[in-house]
């Protein structure tokens, strides 16, 4: 199978997931939590990814950038957090700024210990 249809088919599915858990988990107003569940969780599995497997492959690219791309969504945090500030949130917008991105990166920090801990020598 070609590299670019492999990122095709993960893409869908990664796409059918997230609207999956955002049906699962409904944003009733406040935080969005399936769109910060989304980005914590991919930031940590496509970290870990990256330092379990340094090689490069057509189904590795498929599951970070189709799957994982395609499941996490910066555009939704970004209309998320504009619509917060425009009806004016701020201490919403600014917790769930906070919790995206400060979380993103530890989450991403703790995916890679974790992706460092399944490399053997």
């Amino acid at each position: 199978m070609k590299e670019w249809m492999a990122v095709g088919l993960a893409g869908m599915a990664g796409a059918v997931s997230r609207t999956a858990i955002s049906h699962v988990i409904p944003h009733t107003g406040g935080i969005p939590y399936p769109t910060l569940l989304v980005n914590l969780s991919g930031a940590f599995l496509l970290c870990a990814l990256i330092a379990a497997a340094p090689f490069r492959s057509p189904w590795k690219a498929a599951v970070q950038t189709g799957f994982l791309g395609s499941f996490t969504t910066f555009s939704a945090l970004s209309a998320e957090l504009s619509g917060m500030m425009a009806d004016e949130q701020w201490g919403t917008a600014f917790i769930y700024g906070l919790l995206s991105v400060g979380g993103g990166l530890l989450s991403g920090l703790a995916g890679q210990r974790f992706g460092k801990g399944r490399v053997k020598p």
